[in-house]
């Protein structure tokens, strides 16, 4: 016998960390699993999950975004054995486009699970094409305006400093987090946003006059950020990840565990280091979330 799947814990704190050594290394295992061929599970909140002794009863809910072989289908149904899982009843929500016929995709998915006997209530879920609100469009910058910031501090700042500017970014990024998005176009958003101050530093008088000298360059650095434009591209990915947050979370807030795809990894290493806020802002708002890849092996036949 072989391993087929891979369980790997979600990088806590790596918001709060300068070294970016804890989520590279957590990339990289994705990668390698990827590569090799096996599945890959990513347990979110893991410290909430019901212990072998606990049962809990609610919704199982699993969301069928991308349609890479079935592995998502197969997991809620081996948990449901478990005592812990087994008072849980399963519901399967998939996402359809504008042009998609969603009355047939319905159809098609419960007769699939009908032969696979497996029972769940199935949803398809409309989403629309939407403009990009104001809000996106701050995540995004708080994204960039966060990894500049720390290209800074690893040429220029000591620990301490790094502590300062994080909860700088931090405390912007909680205000961004409890705005209600608008529906404001992406050029003009650029305008109304773009002389908003979003990050602030200030260091304290010390009296002499080298620490001045060394606040004002350290303040002429940040203030540069203020010009940042985010990039279109991730503004873009940022809108797919908030929208699918807010229909997963509208329907699925109550639910004992939110089961997902996990997005594929970018081949770009600038986009490397926003795929971990990409993730945190698609899981935004749940308790128990596995995120799911397969490894494009998985096949699940109605034959057996």
């Amino acid at each position: 016998l072989k391993h087929n799947t891979i369980i790997l814990g979600w990088p806590y704190g790596w918001r709060q960390s300068a070294d970016e050594k804890q989520w590279r290394v957590f990339l990289n295992i994705i990668r390698s699993v990827s590569a090799s061929k096996n599945a890959l599970l990513v347990p979110k909140g893991i410290n909430l999950f019901p212990s072998n002794s606990e049962k809990v009863s609610g919704n199982i809910d699993v969301w069928w975004i991308v349609h890479d072989g079935g592995l998502l289908m197969l997991l809620p149904f081996l948990l449901k054995q478990h005592k812990s899982w087994k008072n849980c009843k399963l519901r399967i929500f998939t996402v359809a486009q504008l042009e998609d016929n969603s009355i047939q995709m319905k159809k098609d998915l419960a007769r699939f699970l009908y032969h696979l006997r497996i029972e769940a209530e199935v949803e398809v879920v409309e989403m629309m094409d939407s403009d990009i609100s104001a809000y996106t469009y701050e995540r995004t910058l708080l994204m960039e305006q966060r990894n500049e910031i720390l290209k800074q501090l690893k040429l220029s700042i000591g620990g301490t400093s790094f502590k300062e500017v994080q909860h700088i970014v931090d405390h912007h990024h909680y205000e961004a987090s409890n705005k209600k998005g608008s529906r404001v176009r992406f050029n003009e958003v650029t305008e109304e946003i773009q002389d908003v101050e979003l990050i602030d530093v200030t260091t304290e008088d010390s009296g002499s006059h080298d620490g001045q000298a060394d606040g004002d360059a350290q303040n002429e650095s940040f203030d540069k950020l203020l010009t940042i434009r985010p990039d279109e591209a991730n503004v873009r990915r940022m809108h797919t990840a908030v929208k699918l947050n807010e229909v997963i979370v509208a329907r699925s807030h109550n639910a004992q565990l939110v089961i997902l795809n996990l997005p594929g990894l970018p081949k770009t290493t600038t986009v490397k280091a926003n795929y971990m806020e990409f993730l945190e802002v698609l899981t935004e708002g749940l308790e128990r979330v596995l995120m799911v890849r397969g490894g494009g092996r998985e096949v699940i036949t109605i034959y057996s």
